[in-house]
């Protein structure tokens, strides 16, 4: 709705609804009159947030106080509420105002201070200082109360509210930040690729200045010259140098200087493809930088959005996780990672392959796990931790050459529903009585992924007397797997360690160990039993 040039929004009704209620709860408060005395109305006003609930709690108390009270008891009682939401709305953005104590204070003062006025007309006995100090006392302690039922919270966590919201505010502001950062390297004014005449113009500048055929070959014969170098341009630029047989033959055989301008063109040449080598180079490390600002921001958008996970420890699943590594022959340390843990309401396993084998391996399997559970376990989505620790190995990866494969399985136990993201990691498996069903990605490993790319998830459900087995690819690849699916299909057990233990041994008969190979199990049984993990 617009109002001359103002755009005017309706109210909601819910709002409305809030407003109606926090206008009837002011209204009734002034009920609860002691001598016609509203502690009660004080009380709510203040333990009420500063705002439209305030203004409707005020209002009704106003006309509570007008309906209801006597006329002087009247203007006492709207004298306080008017002066309590002045001092309230003059603190709201102070530190005061998130102290435990600061409602209350406010309650009793501004009954105080009015009541003060009152008390040295009527007289300073001892009976009205009791009395006036009592109702003080009475709207301090009801604000307490007040602030606990119309808020749901005592005051100390009011302040841990408003510093969690000044917190979640700074997270909003750094990530328009880092948003506007990307924005503006996502789209540079795009110059196209250097003219390759370019090269023939600052060689016939060395060469042709001081020819005696100068005016001939590019006024007289210009086009002729122009065709000449067109032509012999393909060649050039592919080879990397020029040769005689480049240029046409009523071109090479007219000049004089043909040889020197042949050794001019490849000067140029040279420097031509330097300088469109090093623009290639930063364009592709302006892509990569706009990957990590892309990834930041996604990431601190992630952190402000994730609500707080209640546990579900009530509802969840049972479980069972059995994990197992062995090295390649003649190796003392496994190449590959992994690991399992809690976060964000969730069970994660993961499993990483560093490349090669060895102690290199391990610490660059180990250096990506380790970072996925730091972004998980703070509450990071999956796919973005995943697309953020591929564009710091990325980066990584030109000065250490390596790259690793991750393999996240996500599982809400509470609904059985389970996601898996793949990055170049060896098929999963899903076992549920005599069915194996695989699971693969295209997905190239953590490091080699182009930056900022996305991984789509597999998501499936988790149904009860099901496995979920993860291997590396010393265990098995897409295309040499079959042993395995017809040894899970076959296998009739419910431990999942026998299965890990089962799975190692009958690959080391298979190949030998000439692979690192591990494996982890997850097993969710029919009923309610003791979870054990190795």
């Amino acid at each position: 709705m617009r109002i001359g040039r103002i755009s005017v929004e309706p109210m909601r009704p819910a709002l409305l609804l809030r407003l109606l209620v926090c206008f009837l709860g002011g209204l009734c408060s002034v009920l609860c009159a002691l001598e016609d005395r509203s502690p009660l109305s004080a009380a709510v006003l203040a333990a009420v947030p500063p705002g439209l609930n305030a203004a409707a709690v005020l209002c009704g108390g106003i006309l509570g106080a007008a309906v209801f009270l006597p006329f002087g008891a009247a203007l006492r009682c709207c004298a306080i509420l008017t002066l309590i939401a002045a001092v309230i709305s003059a603190f709201r953005d102070t530190v005061w105002y998130g102290s435990a104590w600061f409602s209350p204070f406010v309650a009793a003062a501004a009954t105080l201070s009015v009541e003060i006025a009152y008390l040295l007309q009527m007289g300073l006995t001892g009976r009205n200082i009791l009395r006036t100090l009592s109702v003080a006392v009475l709207s301090a302690a009801l604000c307490h109360y007040a602030a606990v039922l119309l808020r749901g919270e005592s005051a100390p966590s009011r302040k841990e509210t408003r510093e969690a919201e000044r917190l979640r505010e700074r997270l909003r502001m750094s990530a328009e930040a880092l948003r506007s950062v990307y924005e503006s390297i996502s789209n540079p004014r795009k110059g196209s690729e250097e003219n390759p005449a370019v090269i023939f113009d600052r060689a016939a500048e060395v060469v042709c200045r001081g020819c005696a055929l100068r005016e001939v070959c590019w006024n007289r014969e210009y086009i002729s010259t122009f065709n000449a170098f067109n032509d012999a341009t393909p060649a050039i630029l592919e080879r990397g140098r020029a040769e005689k047989g480049d240029f046409a033959l009523h071109f090479s055989s007219r000049c004089i200087h043909f040889p020197q301008l042949v050794s001019a063109i490849n000067t140029e040449v040279s420097a031509h493809l330097l300088r469109r080598q090093y623009r290639r180079r930063l364009e592709a490390e302006r892509q990569r930088t706009r990957g990590q600002y892309a990834q930041l921001s996604e990431m601190v958008v992630h952190a402000l959005a994730a609500p707080v996970s209640e546990q579900k420890n009530a509802k969840e699943r049972p479980y069972d996780v059995a994990l197992g590594s062995e090295p390649k022959e003649g190796q003392r340390l496994c190449g590959d990672s992994v690991t399992y843990f809690k976060g964000g309401g969730r069970l994660h396993l993961l499993l990483s392959d560093g490349m090669g084998s060895g102690r290199e391996a391990q610490r660059e399997s180990k250096l990506a796990l380790r970072l996925i559970e730091q972004f998980l376990t703070a509450g990071i989505e999956p796919g973005c931790a995943l697309r953020t620790l591929n564009a710091a190995l990325n980066l990584r990866g030109d000065e250490s050459g390596s790259f690793t494969t991750v393999d996240l399985l996500s599982v809400d136990l509470a609904a059985g529903e389970a996601e898996l993201i793949k990055y170049g990691a060896a098929p999963t498996y899903i076992k549920r009585g005599g069915t194996v069903r695989r699971l693969t990605g295209s997905a190239l490993p953590a490091g080699l992924q182009e930056s900022g790319s996305s991984v789509p998830p597999i998501s499936f459900p988790l149904e009860e007397n099901s496995f979920v087995l993860m291997v590396s690819d010393g265990i098995a690849d897409s295309t040499d797997d079959k042993w395995l699916q017809d040894l899970l299909a076959g296998w009739q057990g419910e431990d999942p360690h026998v299965l890990v233990s089962l799975v190692l041994r009958e690959c080391r008969e298979r190949r030998g160990g000439d692979d690192d190979r591990s494996a982890i199990a997850l097993y969710l049984p029919a009923k309610d039993r003791g979870r054990r993990e190795v």
